[in-house]
């Protein structure tokens, strides 16, 4: 199971899953869930091809609002022939053929069709998948004993929302209440309503991390953009490889995690790899800095298209092939 954060996290770590799958005598504990999602046809594991994706989704997952909106969507492209890996992180509002943001996909479509729309951005077809909730996240860093992260930079996030609270009127009168609507729409009169929100503040630099802030710190929306919030997604991901596995995250990730790789495809995939350390990784972005820019939809939300066109990605391809 360790391989499957391997690949997922960008190609990077060590072969402690392998010494421990030479020496358990209960493989079964490493099980494949949800076989039967489907993408695009996956690619026969060989070493003339040597060209695998993979997808790692996050989602909230029961308790939260918009249970299946995939906020963090990371494509993993690894090339054995060039030697390279890449960790693409897709934004959450990048817009669709169907009218909706991306992170919407799983929910009109269900997770076993978002590969489509990622092969079409990316023009990578996605061989494999693992998905995770945002409790199942969490309970992985604690399993983890926490995480060092090197926070990129120093943010404020002044309304992060606190579990729970989002109809607490804090205090207010119904008079007030109605005045506040009247006079604010949106998260600006979300904003009146202090009482539902924590201030999270992070520093530059290594901080140890738990699951619950850990969460929080990948979650965040205020305190900079969703680019920064991939950015932050990066850095988590970088702490999660660092960690040593022990039998206890094995078991406890066979539980958490949805995937379409089983025990026998993680072995090929050791095989095929060979050595993580050869490999150049290189972690991306799709911003409004290189093949994006922003917009809004006909109903006034903010969106990202490309900036060859409304639903054009010939401009993106070309900025990917310069990583593979």
């Amino acid at each position: 199971m360790v391989y499957i954060g391997v690949f997922i996290l960008g190609f990077a770590g060590s072969y402690s899953y392998l010494t421990f799958a030479q020496k358990t005598s209960k493989p079964e504990i490493i099980t494949a869930i949800d076989t039967q999602i489907k993408f695009h046809e996956p690619v026969k594991i060989d070493d003339q091809k040597g060209i695998f994706n993979a997808v790692f989704l996050g989602y909230g997952g029961s308790g939260h609002s918009g249970s299946y909106l995939t906020d963090s969507i990371i494509v993993i492209h690894v090339n054995t022939n060039t030697k390279k890996a890449a960790l693409i992180s897709i934004p959450r509002d990048l817009w669709l053929a169907g009218n909706y943001k991306i992170n919407a996909e799983a929910t009109k479509n269900g997770f076993e069709n978002i590969g489509n729309p990622i092969h079409d951005i990316t023009n990578l077809s996605i061989n494999y998948f693992v998905s995770v909730d945002f409790n199942g996240f969490s309970k992985l860093i604690d399993t983890l004993g926490g995480i060092t992260v090197d926070v990129p930079k120093t943010f404020d996030d002044a309304f992060y929302p606190i579990s729970g609270q989002e109809n607490n009127v804090c205090g207010k009168t119904e008079v007030e209440i109605f005045e506040l609507k009247n006079k604010f729409t949106g998260f600006d009169l979300e904003k009146q309503f202090t009482c539902r929100y924590e201030h999270l503040h992070f520093d530059k630099g290594p901080v140890t991390l738990d699951g619950a802030t850990a969460l929080k710190f990948v979650r965040s929306r205020h305190g900079d953009s969703d680019f920064g919030r991939s950015e932050r997604q990066f850095a988590v991901l970088k702490g999660i490889i660092s960690k040593s596995i022990s039998i206890k995250t094995i078991e406890t990730l066979s539980k958490i995690v949805r995937t379409n790789l089983d025990i026998e495809t993680i072995k090929n995939l050791i095989s095929v790899f060979g050595n993580p350390s050869e490999y150049k990784l290189s972690e991306i972005q799709l911003t409004t800095d290189n093949v994006l820019n922003a917009s809004k939809s006909a109903d006034g939300q903010f969106i990202l298209i490309p900036k060859a066109g409304m639903f054009n990605y010939s401009e993106v391809h070309k900025y990917l092939d310069e990583f593979r």
